[in-house]
């Protein structure tokens, strides 16, 4: 059984394949301005690589965010598109949860991701199969980190981190004893195993039901919401 994975959340997007619980593959690309194409031109260059058509694939797997707010809704759409078109199994993976599940399982993992100019994506997970959350997932400013890894950091030793340069340089000189390791993007890899791991776990999401995980509350203030001065 084939699952394909999607990763569309930050400037790198990327694909993967897992044949029964084994990664045969997976490839990043740098997508400009034609993410949509270009991740579609992935996948069938995927595909063919392994001699398969879409017809092999039996579920598909997307990270749903948080992320870049116009790469989550074209992966997600192409994802559900996907699903619906080849009547396939849908699942949701969080970048997050991408990130974590690459790293060394039973320790304490930091995912740290780019958001706004002044702030990071950020949780506390235990890398597993499924990644266990320790933190509730947040968009935190830089000025507020200290505060942040104050109350969320497990009383644990030897915690370790993933994350983008920019989230390392800002939070190294917070915790230095965080070993690190760098990403530009979370992995496709990542996706295809947590999305493997929920498939084989019975669970399912529906095209219709699957919606972006846009953890960054809105720019404007919605209608009627903005406070009057008497």
């Amino acid at each position: 059984m084939y699952l394909l994975a999607l990763e569309s959340t930050a400037n790198l997007a990327g694909v993967a394949l897992v044949h029964s619980g084994k990664l045969m593959g997976a490839v990043q690309i740098a997508h400009g301005q034609n993410l949509s194409g270009n991740l579609l031109h992935a996948t069938e260059w995927l595909l063919n690589r392994h001699g398969l058509s879409r017809e092999a694939i039996r579920a598909v797997a997307v990270d749903v965010g948080p992320g870049a707010f116009t790469g989550l809704k074209i992966g997600v759409m192409i994802a559900k598109t996907l699903a619906h078109a080849l009547n396939l199994d849908l699942v949701g993976v969080s970048a997050f949860e991408a990130c974590a599940c690459v790293m060394p399982e039973g320790t304490p993992t930091l995912v740290a991701l780019p958001a706004r100019r002044d702030a990071l994506y950020v949780q506390w997970l235990l890398p597993k199969p499924i990644p266990e959350p320790l933190s509730q997932p947040a968009m935190v400013l830089q000025h507020a980190l200290s505060a942040w890894l104050e109350q969320t950091t497990p009383a644990r030793e030897g915690c370790q981190a993933i994350g983008s340069p920019k989230a390392r340089g800002w939070l190294e000189p917070l915790m230095p004893a965080l070993r690190w390791r760098m990403i530009e993007a979370p992995p496709p890899e990542g996706v295809a195993q947590v999305g493997w791991a929920r498939w084989q776990a019975g669970e399912r999401t529906s095209p219709f039901q699957m919606v972006p995980f846009y953890l960054q509350p809105p720019s404007i203030t919605p209608p009627g919401t903005r406070a009057r001065t008497p």
